[in-house]
């Protein structure tokens, strides 16, 4: 074939090209962003508008309802779906995968501006909040904060622990979840009201007036233009005590003179406890496309940083770290690509000799370099599925050179020269070469047109294959059978009609079939109908990602409506309690509660919450690490809560697979 004729015929262009191949091959690899999924567009917007103090019925009555009205006929979508919560209402709008997004976008703001005249007009009442649902809003990191010192002091750890973290370089943001948020309350004494003649309304109108930022015009220097601003908002709750509100008599009256000011929490709508402790969580988003496994070895140093300066009592535990599914699967492939080239050329001597079995296992390490290089080249991250394509690909990367270089090797022992023997098998089996992987690729090209958000994700497995198996092509047609031109050793004589001892045993069931046709042909069907027959006696069904023994086990549990959150914090600490006897069987590691939110993934996009609504966390010892089973302990957790009555209590494991939205 030309372009083996061409690669024979300029050994020292190839032998740089293979110098550049692996220069270039292990710095792609070494710099190819790592991120848990890769960029995916989900056609999914969500449309959350609260509605302070108001009933979930009242909510989906004058809320949800008309929204939905607006937002049924809107173009291009496939399906809604809306929740009602007390003080939240929220509607989740699934596009088809061929909407552009900020179409979509558009579309929806257009109808919610429509709606909002028929929305309630009242304070209470917040403007909707419209938003795409995007895979970096999943944290790729949870930092839990927990002690025995004040509500006050743990927030202001969790404040300055995520100040530090969003300074590491690609971290996109840090959210504190779970912390008191402050409050200056005004209780107003309706005597002293009455004396100085003041009125709530009059009174309103002033603080606000009082709590703002003044523009001040601008400043020009020679070369420069600066924005003068007047700050006057409050930054201490005695500059509130002593706001001036009117005159009265000669005499100027403050707020605290009708009022008395408390420096306070909101009431809480939350409670977030760490193996029963209170706490709070940091979680870490980074940004789209950075590296993962630097920016959470960053995170661990600063969190480290903090522990060691931390008061006495307080704890710093992770309990979400989404590199180690990348470290373990980069561990995985690693060692398989290792292995499968001790295996390779373990087998392979035994027929063609050390130096040939070698050369054929090169094209596996050879392979993945060129794929690494085109994989950066194309803007991909090494994320999951690009893993699970090349994991897929590694058996498959020396087929074709085993053939190419095995045909080298017959030409060799047929008295040819290495020169010639490379460029005459080559030639020989180069076009059925092509067509194998031509029909390998056919068999993964459906993936390529899966429909939906999850075809988004699985058609990178295929596109992968395809750049993999590509690249083993190019490796079996220009650089085997250079390598062979110049570095494969003489062939040895045949040994004989029959070869090798395996041949000789090959040769011997061959001719028996050929000899028995019928019958051979009688088996082969009676084996296929008989492999079908027992996929129907004991097949399981099917499912796309298998269910493993999970790390993660979650506690949804949601209380009648009405229920108060101090009431439902009840509920969990008993729950919380039934779990305590699995702990030490199960090697739970730690037990996270989150009561007012129903928890999970979902609440990266302002899931479901309510006094009603709350989740426990059950994280178990790596699998390595555990001696029993996570499915065991979360059947055993399953059975001692069904007594308990008055609220939904689910008990499930993690879900496999990438969100889809």
């Amino acid at each position: 074939m030309l372009i083996t004729n061409a690669a024979i015929k300029n050994r020292t262009t190839v032998a740089v090209l293979i110098l550049f191949i692996i220069c270039a091959g292990i710095w792609s690899y070494l710099s190819l962003p790592r991120e848990t999924f890769p960029e995916v567009s989900i056609p999914n917007i969500l449309v959350s508008t609260t509605y302070e103090s108001a009933s979930p019925e009242v909510v989906e009555k004058f809320v949800t309802m008309k929204l939905e009205e607006e937002l049924s006929g809107i173009k291009g979508l496939k399906e809604m779906r809306s929740k009602s919560a007390e003080g939240l209402s929220l509607i989740t709008l699934e596009f088809y995968p061929n909407v552009v997004i900020e179409d979509a976008l558009q579309y929806v703001r257009d109808r919610v501006n429509r709606a909002e005249a028929e929305l309630p007009d009242t304070e209470e009442r917040k403007e909707p909040i419209i938003k795409e649902i995007d895979v970096a809003e999943f944290p790729i990191m949870m930092i839990n904060i927990s002690g025995t010192i004040s509500p006050v002091r743990l927030k202001s750890i969790a404040d300055r622990l995520e100040e530090e973290l969003e300074k590491i370089p690609g971290v996109l943001e840090c959210d504190v979840i779970g912390a008191l948020d402050r409050e200056i309350r005004v209780e107003f004494d309706p005597d002293r009201m009455v004396a100085y003649e003041l009125t709530i309304p009059e009174i309103m109108e002033v603080v606000p007036s009082q709590n703002v930022n003044v523009s001040a015009g601008g400043l020009e220097t020679p070369g420069m233009k600066f924005n003068v601003r007047v700050p006057a908002e409050f930054g201490d709750p005695d500059e509130v005590q002593m706001l001036p509100l009117a005159v009265r008599d000669g005499h100027l009256i403050h707020l605290t003179d009708i009022a008395r000011i408390r420096d306070t929490f909101k009431d809480r709508q939350t409670y977030a406890r760490l193996d029963g402790r209170e706490a709070i969580t940091v979680a870490l988003k980074k940004r789209t496309g950075a590296d993962i496994i630097p920016i959470v070895k960053k995170a661990r140093i600063v969190v480290e940083q903090f522990r060691l300066h931390a008061p006495k009592g307080v704890a710093f535990e992770i309990t979400l770290d989404q590199s180690d599914h990348i470290r373990m699967m980069l561990s995985d492939l690693e060692n398989n690509i290792l292995t499968g080239f001790i295996l390779v050329v373990g087998v392979l001597v035994l027929f063609m000799g050390w130096r040939t079995s070698i050369i054929v296992a090169l094209a596996i390490p050879m392979s993945m370099l060129i794929s690494f290089l085109v994989i950066d080249a194309i803007g991909y991250t090494l994320n999951m599925m690009i893993l699970v394509g090349l994991i897929m690909a590694l058996g498959m990367l020396v087929d074709n050179a085993i053939v190419i270089v095995e045909n080298i090797y017959r030409h060799m022992q047929m008295g040819h020269d290495r020169e010639q023997a490379a460029i005459m098998g080559t030639k020989e089996v180069g076009w059925p070469v092509i067509t194998s992987t031509a029909t390998t690729l056919a068999a993964f090209g459906p993936m390529m047109f899966w429909p939906g958000v999850m075809g988004s994700f699985m058609r990178i497995v295929p596109i992968t294959l395809t750049i993999t198996l590509l690249c083993s092509l190019f490796v079996a047609m220009v650089i085997s059978p250079t390598v062979c031109s110049v570095a494969s050793g003489g062939a040895r004589k045949r040994q004989g009609k029959g070869h090798h001892p395996f041949i000789k045993g090959y040769r011997h069931v061959l001719s028996w079939a050929l000899t028995h046709k019928f019958l051979t042909l009688v088996t082969a069907c009676l084996l296929l109908v008989g492999m079908f027959v027992v996929y129907g006696m004991f097949n399981h069904g099917q499912e796309l990602f298998p269910q493993l023994d999970p790390n993660r086990g979650v506690i949804s549990i949601r209380a009648p409506q009405g229920t108060s959150i101090h009431q439902s914090d009840a509920l969990t600490r008993e729950i919380e309690r039934r779990i305590q006897p699995y702990r030490d069987e199960y090697e739970l590691k730690y037990v996270i509660s989150n009561v007012g939110s129903a928890g999970g993934s979902e609440t990266m996009f302002g899931a479901i919450g309510g006094p009603y609504f709350s989740s426990i966390t059950l994280l178990f010892e790596d699998y390595e690490d555990r001696k029993k089973l996570s499915a065991d302990a979360i059947a055993s957790i399953r059975r001692s809560l069904a007594d308990i009555p008055g609220a939904e209590i689910k008990v499930e494991k993690e879900r496999e697979g990438p969100p889809t939205g």
